[in-house]
């Protein structure tokens, strides 16, 4: 992903060791991208070369072990950079799991190229360690620092295994933010807990909040000063556009997640689990959203509502939560279309507030893809004393 103004054109060769091209006798290609874009002096191309090793092939896959070279060429085949690869990993032998496909995006956010390469830890964490490599605009190799956590020059996350890994960025311009990248590092009892790698103009250095927000609104009621957050604690690699089900609401947030609430002292008046309300399945958000408050059932307390997208059609499906002046949080019953618990709508995004009804009722207004009928229709959600019922309007 780059900036408006960072357009390229980028194809991808995956090469197999027979058969391939290369780059002199002894060496062979394994990966390799062409890219043109208008921050560079002239077009590159950058290739991953086994200088020494040997391959092998399981159930239509090839696997290269050995030593790596990263090398970039010019149009006219010039070589502007060479580098060894496995002295960034110890000298170590490494090997790639083919088909080898490089993924390259601008981590940084200075309108340069960087590929991200990486293997496992090793020290029985099941993170992955990666160094950052990038290409200046005369086509010289550089990488990027990172410190923070563990041994200072690698971005450490869980990864799966991947050695050419898209990053899930935060964009982090504008309003004074940093551009980051999202992480997943091990935690006490296993598993993972999210983590950031902020860039400080210099380098990318670790930070770990806790918690981790992903969403938070203030609410003031009866004089009474609460906070509510959304915020994750367990991380699950992001979907990419390349992932098998992949959902752009996975894109950027993806694990498990709490809804907390803290007084005006931070004192916790109230946590539960999200997941639970969804299944328990894994949820994703693809950034942060504001949390919308409004009095849907006129009991005096805000109402809010988050949601997820509904797999077999337009629509979000939302769980409605209340909290009242004290922090307690519950759950107002909705039902009487598609699943119950459920309030349906099909133009707002993961957080989201709803019409009030009026001529006396007491509920909202949803828009609902089609009820039989091609577009969309309205819908309304009527308050009985116990729960939210749905009827057409």
């Amino acid at each position: 992903m780059k900036t408006r103004a960072f357009l390229f054109v980028l194809f991808f060769f995956f090469l197999l060791l027979s058969g391939c091209s290369s780059l002199n006798s002894q060496s062979h290609i394994i990966a390799q991208m062409a890219v043109a874009t208008s921050n560079y002096e002239r077009p590159y191309t950058f290739y991953v070369v086994q200088t020494k090793g040997s391959s092998a092939s399981t159930n239509g896959k090839t696997s290269y072990s050995g030593t790596f070279d990263l090398v970039v060429r010019g149009e006219k085949g010039a070589e502007a950079s060479h580098e060894s690869l496995n002295q960034y990993f110890g000298n170590k032998a490494l090997t790639f799991e083919g088909p080898v496909k490089l993924a390259v995006q601008d981590c940084n956010a200075d309108k340069l190229l960087d590929f991200p390469l990486g293997f496992s830890a090793g020290d029985g964490s099941g993170e992955d360690k990666y160094v950052i490599f990038s290409v200046g605009k005369n086509g010289k190799i550089f990488t990027l620092p990172a410190k923070g956590y563990k041994e200072d020059g690698f971005v450490y996350t869980a990864a799966g295994g991947n050695c050419s890994l898209e990053f899930t960025r935060t964009i982090g311009t504008g309003e004074g933010r940093s551009p980051g990248i999202l992480v997943g590092v091990a935690k006490e009892g296993g598993n993972f807990a999210p983590a950031e790698y902020i860039w400080d103009g210099k380098q990318f250095v670790f930070e770990k909040e806790n918690p981790f927000i992903i969403a938070q609104s203030e609410l003031n009621t009866n004089g009474q000063k609460n906070s509510i957050k959304v915020i994750q604690t367990e991380y699950k690699k992001p979907l990419t556009s390349s992932d098998q089900g992949f959902s752009i609401a996975e894109s950027m947030y993806r694990g498990r997640f709490d809804l907390l609430v803290q007084n005006g002292s931070g004192e916790v008046t109230s946590q539960l689990s999200l997941n639970q309300y969804f299944g328990n399945a894994n949820l994703g958000f693809a950034g942060s959203f504001p949390l919308v408050f409004g009095d849907y059932n006129r009991d005096g307390n805000a109402d809010f509502a988050i949601g997820q997208p509904d797999k077999n059609s337009p629509e979000f499906q939302y769980v409605l939560f209340s909290v009242n002046s004290k922090g307690n949080l519950s759950v107002l019953p909705a039902g009487g279309y598609k699943e119950e618990g459920f309030v349906y709508n099909a133009e707002s995004g993961l957080g989201t507030g709803f019409p009030l009804l009026k001529n006396g009722e007491t509920g909202f207004t949803v828009t609902l893809s089609g009820l039989g009928d091609t577009g969309y229709v309205q819908g309304k959600y009527v308050w009985n004393g116990n729960k939210f019922v749905f009827s057409k309007l």
